[in-house]
């Protein structure tokens, strides 16, 4: 067995049980992840060879991005797509070019390999800044936005470091070549995240057997990436699309089964793969760090201080600039009382994660002659100790939220309405459905109708089954035929809860929690017809 599986399997297996650990009591993974993967890094007996830079950014990479854009909302990423998409196309670019020109100026970087570093550092990680703003309770609108960069703007910069790992591979490259590399992996990217999409959500909408659909699903993404790739596009991108996709078609059908295994399994997986990213980390960082000189280890040091701070500067000017420009458009009133705390937290939120470790990593290790890729421990040890970095900024989030007094959305009142509004849509099917049994001669006992009106399916359901074998025919008719009422008054309820969101405009953030106990609900009113 070589060694770079055996590394692989037990930094997975150690970095799931911290990783469990830390979630059980409510702490966030990151650093303590790294922390974790440095000590086993430095200790004379554990794993320390990683596998071949392919192998993680197709085997762990790609999968990780797909599982975050399915856990994403292409309809609350449409409500913020301008912010969103200016953030992540050319908040990357104006960063790219900020951090090369930082390293080719500190530390004497080849262009092409400079421009490689600002790419890796270049895109917020989501998981990181999405969990730190959730637990900071800033506004769902600022929420959204910062989700949503992080997410799109892992397509933008990996797509900027595969041109930029080519530049460095063939020694040199026009403008004119980089701009038709870059425009090419872009729209084939799209282009095949888009047909993936479409394939996969027709696949789960159709199959009557959700087990190798979702199995599928699973492993479409490998798929997904290696076809984009052939095809001179961005695999990353492809995938960021194609999971957008899916997670849109699943979240828009009134049927339960395959949306609740695809969450659960890509809960999973995720969870997984963002510890085993971390660890990585970590586990890298003192091999990558022993393998530079006296001197290199003076120039990355100092290359990091430097890079985190061209990193801050530019997002504060691009997010000030940005919000700038939106709020003078508006009135004076909301342009003065939002303009400088929207602007100063966004800006602050700017921390970089696996994302940027496993991009790192995917580095390779050759140029097309056999020469070792310039300057590609030193990549890695800045990536490394950036990522540490403005993770340990990014706790500071919270406080500042509550230091600028940012405004907490209250959903009490939009979620009490939005359950009467489903209430209601089971009644009227109710309704309509007692109307229908009895014109056909088979109506419902009143005890029956009044427990469907006061939403106590479970309880009746469970005292019905236990009685089944003695009641007679008629009154099992009767039980099936409130049974399948009962599912029947669920769909009304998510059809109504999916109008409210595509015609209402009801955020994902309220819609897919409410989704996903009427799905609950249903599976479990199916497992009793059965």
């Amino acid at each position: 067995m070589s060694s770079a599986f055996t590394t692989l399997a037990i930094s997975g297996v150690v970095a799931v049980v911290i990783a469990a650990f830390l979630r059980q009591r409510g702490w966030s993974m990151s650093l303590p992840l790294i922390g974790a993967g440095f000590l086993l890094g430095i200790a004379p007996f554990g794993p320390n060879e990683v596998p071949d830079p392919e192998i993680i950014l197709v085997a762990v990479l790609a999968p990780l991005v797909f599982g975050e854009a399915l856990g994403s909302s292409y309809l609350d990423l449409r409500k913020v797509a301008r912010p969103v998409f200016v953030l992540a196309i050319g908040l990357v670019v104006f960063s790219t070019f900020a951090v090369g020109f930082v390293g080719y100026w500190v530390a004497a970087l080849p262009i092409a390999v400079a421009m490689a570093l600002g790419a890796v550092l270049a895109p917020t990680d989501a998981v990181s800044v999405g969990t730190i703003a959730k637990r900071a309770s800033l506004p769902r609108r600022l929420v959204s936005i910062l989700e949503g960069e992080s997410l799109v703007n892992d397509g933008t910069g990996l797509t900027a470091l595969k041109v930029a790992i080519v530049a460095a591979i063939a020694g040199s490259i026009t403008m004119g070549e980089v701009a038709v590399d870059f425009s090419l992996a872009v729209f084939v990217g799209v282009g095949i995240g888009l047909f993936s999409g479409w394939i996969m959500g027709r696949l789960l909408r159709t199959s009557h057997d959700l087990v190798p659909a979702n199995s599928l699903i699973i492993v479409a993404p490998f798929l997904v990436y290696i076809t984009a790739e052939a095809a001179q596009g961005s695999g990353i991108l492809a995938i960021v699309v194609a999971g957008l996709f899916v997670a849109h078609r699943q979240n828009s059908e009134p049927g339960a089964a395959g949306r609740v295994q695809s969450a659960v399994v890509w809960r999973h997986l995720t969870f997984i793969l963002q510890a085993l990213a971390f660890f990585l980390i970590g586990l890298q960082l003192p091999e990558v760090l022993g393998r530079l000189k006296t001197s290199e280890v003076h120039t990355a040091l100092i290359l990091t201080g430097a890079v985190v701070l061209t990193l801050i500067i530019t997002r504060a000017v691009f997010v000030f600039a940005m919000v700038g420009v939106t709020r003078l458009a508006k009135s004076p009133v909301s342009r003065h009382a939002t303009f400088g705390r929207e602007a100063a937290v966004m800006a602050w939120a700017g921390a970089r994660g696996p994302i940027s470790g496993l991009a790192a990593f995917s580095i390779p290790l050759v140029t097309m002659v056999g020469d070792p890729f310039p300057n590609r421990d030193l990549i890695l040890a800045v990536s490394f100790l950036v990522i540490v970095i403005t993770l340990i900024l990014a706790e500071t989030l919270g406080p500042m939220a509550r230091m600028l007094k940012i405004p907490v959305d209250d959903d009490t009142a939009e979620i009490a309405r939005v359950q009467g509004m489903l209430a209601k849509a089971a009644l009227i099917r109710l309704d309509t459905a007692l109307e229908e049994f009895t014109q056909a001669g088979t109506p419902l006992s009143p005890e029956d109708v009044e427990s469907l009106r006061r939403d106590r399916e479970m309880r009746l359901l469970r005292s019905s089954s236990a009685q089944e074998s003695v009641q007679p025919v008629t009154a099992e008719l009767e039980i099936s035929q409130m049974l399948n009422l009962a599912v029947s008054m669920v769909h009304a309820e998510q059809e109504e809860l999916i109008r409210l969101r595509d015609s209402d405009g009801l955020p994902d953030s309220i819609a897919r929690p409410l989704l996903r106990e009427l799905d609950s609900r249903e599976q479990a009113l199916v497992r009793q017809i059965r």
